[in-house]
């Protein structure tokens, strides 16, 4: 039995501590987050009513491990061409997603789904339509740039309104 307990008891101890080391229980953790934003339009019928568009959006998050739930809320202008008689398009969004941090929570990819309030400067049109959104980050000393596209329904007549975007944020863990 005692040459056999030179093997076993440094063998249990091993398992046990590599267990106990990947079963620890992770503590909630949350953020809040701002940025400035650049969107250009990618779709064709989208690029021949609007320009690009400006804006700013904020949110927060809370997850466990490394991925957060969030919710986000934001406001967009997109210029119009000669092309829109309804002007320049003004888009507020409330979005909820998902995050998930790879490579120490340096980098990560991101979807979410929301409403798209719209309206318009020179018309009465206005509209509620489903914006779907995703992309992938960086983030760095709370530093954060995001690439994403979005896609939505405008309430006139244009198919599906895709934008290419460029986010430039802050953001605190609590």
């Amino acid at each position: 039995m005692h040459k056999y307990s030179k093997f076993l008891i440094p063998f249990a101890l091993i398992l046990v501590a590599n267990l106990n080391s990947s079963a620890q229980f992770k503590l909630p953790h949350a953020q809040i987050f701002a940025d400035i934003n650049y969107a250009t339009p990618s779709s064709s019928a989208f690029k021949d009513a609007n320009n690009g568009g400006i804006g700013a959006e904020a949110g927060a998050g809370v997850g466990l491990g490394s991925t957060m739930l969030l919710a986000t809320a934001g406001y967009q202008t997109f210029g119009n061409t000669l092309n829109n008689l309804a002007g320049n398009l003004h888009v507020t969004s409330l979005k909820g997603g998902l995050r998930h941090y790879f490579l120490l929570g340096r980098i990560f990819v991101m979807g979410n789904v929301g409403t798209a309030i719209q309206s318009y400067s020179k018309s009465a049109i206005s509209g509620n339509n489903l914006v779907t959104e995703f992309g992938a980050g960086f983030r760095l000393f709370g530093l954060e740039i995001q690439a994403t596209q979005s896609n939505w329904k405008q309430p006139i007549d244009v198919a599906a309104s895709n934008a290419y975007n460029i986010k430039f944020g802050y953001s605190f863990k609590l």
